[in-house]
């Protein structure tokens, strides 16, 4: 903005601040919590059918008795609760999806069209009056040489009028932008209202099967020898307990009790001691090293993954980001040198994906979440 005529709009800083509003929203965690749920109502999906196909060969037979026949009207409660989050779950994906594109327009229509307007507006009625105040100017100097009356309007009443008119034309915008401001935050609200709705009919409204107390009876057909099998999508977030076969690595067990803090804390503490090392990492990234942590230990920073190859090895994986012992030392920042310690964690953790992948958002679980597929470990 030109510093002629009238100069500044009175009500130009309360403009902006509703301009800056909407310009620092930051639409990449919006898309990114979309993909996430998208994928979290797949998964949904996909664990109803796996639990119904792994219940059909029981039932019809198999397996009998009043208490199996609670476990299975159990089993079809589940399917149905599954059914409802599957529902949630993609009707958030596609607001949030819908919200990320409304908020990108309205961003641009301010970027584009709001402040540019403004501006120019502003600036086309600035240098008219600081031409007419020239003139103005120019003829009260002949008047005076001439001893003659000052001309009307002079250069101070020139001046006082442009600027009622660039107040005007201000306010004329600010109520454009205040509209755009209004909608972006009934969208925001309504997508968190959407986000925090209680599935009805959900998980948490299954009962247990009452079971009368009677043993189900087999009559053959399926035989178990009690082993279970535990599949993890990352690199095998357990929680913090025992030795695997191969030990526990020279960072020993985690602690008997949790750090202080939630994810969100350690994660911003993390990014700063990085920034301060100079590593490329910003806010952005937050989303980002939530979904890696939420499939490798599922925020516990004491997990320890004791039954994998690395464990088997002698080198279990540990903490918030699953690092194994070499790979921590490797890549931790000078005085953070607890693998257990949250911030420490996420520190080497982002530090490996750096350098292995060239940033957070290129390790190759996210890259297929971005496309539709499953996380796989880093």
């Amino acid at each position: 903005m030109t510093g002629d005529g009238a100069g500044t709009p009175d009500n130009w800083n309360a403009f902006m601040e509703k301009v800056d509003k909407i310009r620092k929203v930051n639409l990449v965690p919006i898309q990114t919590a979309a993909d996430q749920f998208k994928t979290a109502a797949g998964d949904a999906a996909d664990h109803s059918a796996s639990l119904k196909a792994s219940t059909k060969a029981l039932d019809g037979g198999v397996w009998s008795g009043s208490s199996a026949d609670q476990f299975f009207q159990y089993v079809g409660s589940l399917q149905t609760a599954g059914e409802k989050v599957h529902a949630h779950l993609t009707d958030v994906s596609t607001d949030l999806a819908t919200l990320h594109t409304n908020l990108d327009t309205i961003q641009k229509s301010v970027n584009n069209e709001k402040l540019p307007g403004a501006e120019n507006a502003v600036n086309a009625r600035n240098a008219q009056a600081q031409k007419d105040m020239n003139a103005a100017n120019a003829a009260a100097k002949t008047a005076a040489d001439e001893k003659k009356p000052v001309p009307s309007p002079n250069a101070d009443e020139i001046k006082a009028k442009a600027k009622t008119d660039i107040n005007t034309i201000t306010t004329q915008w600010d109520g454009e932008v205040a509209g755009l401001l209004s909608q972006a935050d009934t969208m925001l609200n309504n997508s968190k209202t959407l986000m925090q709705t209680q599935i009805e009919g959900g998980y948490d409204k299954v009962p247990l099967p009452a079971g009368d107390g009677t043993v189900p009876q087999s009559t053959g057909g399926i035989h178990s020898n009690g082993a279970s099998h535990h599949h993890s999508g990352g690199g095998g977030a357990g929680g913090g307990g025992g030795a695997g076969g191969g030990g526990l690595g020279p960072s020993g067990g985690p602690p008997s009790s949790p750090p202080p803090g939630n994810v969100q804390q350690w994660i911003e503490e993390a990014i700063k001691e990085l920034q301060a090392a100079g590593v490329n990492v910003t806010d952005a990234d937050i989303p980002n090293i939530w979904a890696i942590i939420q499939h490798e230990s599922g925020g516990n920073p004491n997990a320890i993954n004791n039954w994998d190859s690395n464990a088997a090895a002698g080198h279990p994986s540990k903490g918030l980001m699953q690092c194994i012992d070499s790979t921590f030392n490797s890549n931790k920042l000078p005085g953070h040198d607890n693998i257990y310690s949250p911030v420490d964690n996420i520190i080497a953790g982002v530090q490996y994906s750096i350098h292995r992948y060239g940033s957070i958002g290129n390790v190759p679980g996210l890259q297929a979440m971005s496309h539709g597929g499953a996380y796989r470990g880093y």
